[in-house]
């Protein structure tokens, strides 16, 4: 596979799974967190408990499983555009709630920076599935080539991990709850 293939399959695996597991780690947080958003229909929140963590584990195992790759970037690509919907629609009718992305464990509102990191991922998700389905996903990497996609992966998870603090940071807020 190419080494960008490689830096958007990485990346996108770090980020929905820590996402997933930060979930499936305080479900009642994230349920309490999912109440900020008046759009989403009260009755679709217990649903969407279990199925949003469930849905980025899932396209986690997806892009690390070889032979499941291209649906796993679609599930990542689809997931990704539905969070980037959440946030323009959270900041279209200013609602105030914290990001539940990745945990609930601050209170910066959903705003552009959250829009940004999710077009990102979701970028990074049809990007990958343009390489993987025009250029396969067998290329052998060398060593070094595989030690710079992930760690490029890496530091695009931290950000996309981070995002919350690196908006209270530059907003000079605290966003701790």
């Amino acid at each position: 596979m190419s080494d960008l293939l490689l830096v958007c399959r990485l990346t996108l695996i770090g980020a929905l799974a820590v996402a997933g597991l930060a979930k499936v780690r305080d479900r009642r947080a994230f349920a309490a967190a999912l109440a900020g958003f008046p759009f989403l229909p009260a009755s679709a929140r217990p649903a969407l408990t279990v199925l949003v963590p469930a849905a980025e584990l899932l396209a986690a195992v997806l892009l690390a499983v070889p032979g499941t790759l291209v649906a796993g970037l679609g599930l990542a690509g689809a997931l990704c555009a539905a969070f980037c919907a959440v946030a323009v629609t959270a900041m279209r009718r200013g609602t105030t709630a914290g990001c539940p992305c990745f945990g609930s464990r601050t209170t910066v509102p959903m705003g552009s920076w959250h829009v940004a990191r999710n077009a990102l991922l979701t970028g990074l998700a049809l990007l990958g599935a343009a390489i993987a389905l025009g250029q396969g996903t067998s290329t052998d990497l060398t060593a070094p080539a595989f030690a710079l996609a992930a760690a490029a992966a890496g530091y695009l998870t931290v950000l996309a991990v981070f995002t919350d603090d690196l908006a209270a940071f530059f907003a000079g807020t605290s966003g701790r709850r």
